[in-house]
Order: structure tokens, then C-alpha cells, then sequence
């Protein structure tokens, strides 16, 4: 879990921007990318169905990034952006179930529920992304594309800047579609907070109540 955290946290927040820069190789990022669809597929491996599900979306996921990297007549970026929208997806699901299960809160639970938003903030990028290939009005940026920056990233941008209603106003969703998701991510950024802190604290209250309800019937047996 720590170091997918990690190598998420890198991929976001350092080898996009890079990139977009033209400090950072495309090939590079496409490495730190898949390594963060192997780490999220490792951490992610406790629930027997959905750990399948997890192996056979990164697996075909890998497969059909990279044959679109090395193979310009095999070029499906909508499976591609569709593909790591379900795989992210299946992260958050899983995360989340970990994140409340039964027990005393770690900073395992801590860590899964970081790298849970930051996997919804990714998972609604792709689909804004597969959203722009049907249509490329779809959301709206106030700059051009760069040389070097990649078309996914500054959807991945503009989900981060929707989950946390910062709203700079240098993107607008203009379909209908688009405009579905960002209410949705929106409220999701809003009620994310509240039902993680309350989730948690709940589970921390029913450890204290189960701890000091055991106490008293072990002195009763002496």
C-alpha cells in the first residue's frame, strides 16, 4: 500500500507535470504508469473476485497501452481511457472495503483511504478523456495543448481541480455528459471527507465499546 501510494503520488504530482514540461521522457512516464497499475493490482489483492477482476483489466490494460505505444496501426485510445477508468474504479472498491473493515484504525486504513481519492480523482480523468474522444468540445480549456504534454493529463487536471470544487475556471465541461460527471465527482469530493471521517471514527468508538465491554466479564470470571 505504501508504495503504491507512493508511486501514485509521483506519477500526479511530479512525472505529469514534468512531462509536460518536456523534462520528463513519455517513456518514462509510461513506465511510471504502468508501475502504478502492478502496485494498485499487488495492494489490492484481499477480495478473491474483485482481485481477479483487478488482474485481468491491468493485464489487458498493459497489453493494449503499450502495443499503442509501439504499434501505430493499433491505436484504440477510448479502450485504452475506458480500460484505466474500470481498473481505478476497481482500486477505489476495493480500498475502501479495507479501509472499513472490522478493527482498530492503522495507518494502513490511512494510507488506503489517501490513495483511494487520489484514484477517483485519476478514474474521473479517463472518463472526461473517453468523454473528449466522442466528443472534443467536451470540456472546454482555456489554453492550448503543448508540445509536450499528453492529452490525458489535463483531464486528470481538470478531476482534481472538480473533486476539490477549487473551480479556476480554465476548464468547462460543455457536454451533457461531461457536465453528468463533474456534478457527480463534485459531490463525491464533498461527501468523500465526511463519510471517511465518520466511517472511522464509528469504527474507533466500536473498538473502545468492544474493549471496555470485554474487561468487565473477565473480572466477573475471577
Amino acid at each position: 500500500m505504501s508504495f503504491f501510494l507512493g508511486v501514485l503520488v509521483v506519477v500526479i504530482f511530479v512525472m505529469q507535470p514534468l512531462s509536460g514540461l518536456g523534462l520528463v521522457e513519455r517513456s518514462l512516464l509510461d513506465i511510471g504508469f504502468s508501475m502504478v497499475l502492478i502496485s494498485g493490482a499487488l495492494a489490492t489483492h484481499r477480495h478473491f473476485v474483485l482481485t481477479w477482476i483487478i488482474i485481468m483489466l491491468t493485464i489487458v490494460g498493459l497489453i493494449v497501452h503499450w502495443m499503442s505505444v509501439y504499434i501505430s496501426s493499433f491505436q484504440h485510445p477510448v479502450l485504452d481511457a475506458v480500460l484505466i477508468m474500470l481498473l481505478f474504479g476497481c482500486f477505489v472498491v476495493v480500498l475502501m472495503l479495507q479501509v472499513f473493515r472490522s478493527g482498530q484504525i492503522t495507518l494502513h486504513r490511512i494510507l488506503g483511504a489517501v490513495a483511494a481519492y487520489l484514484s477517483i480523482g485519476i478514474a474521473w480523468g479517463y472518463a472526461y478523456f473517453a468523454a473528449s474522444l466522442r466528443n472534443p468540445d467536451a470540456v472546454r480549456f482555456a489554453y492550448t495543448l503543448n508540445l509536450h504534454e499528453i492529452p490525458a493529463a489535463r483531464y486528470v487536471y481538470f478531476s482534481f481541480v472538480t473533486l476539490t470544487t477549487l473551480g479556476y475556471g480554465d476548464a468547462v465541461p460543455m457536454d451533457p455528459l461531461a457536465r453528468s460527471l463533474a456534478v457527480a465527482e463534485a459531490l463525491t469530493g464533498q461527501l468523500y471527507p465526511a463519510v471517511l471521517i465518520a466511517g472511522l471514527l464509528g469504527l474507533t468508538l466500536q473498538s473502545w465499546n468492544g474493549g471496555s465491554a470485554s474487561r468487565p466479564a473477565s473480572k466477573s470470571r475471577l
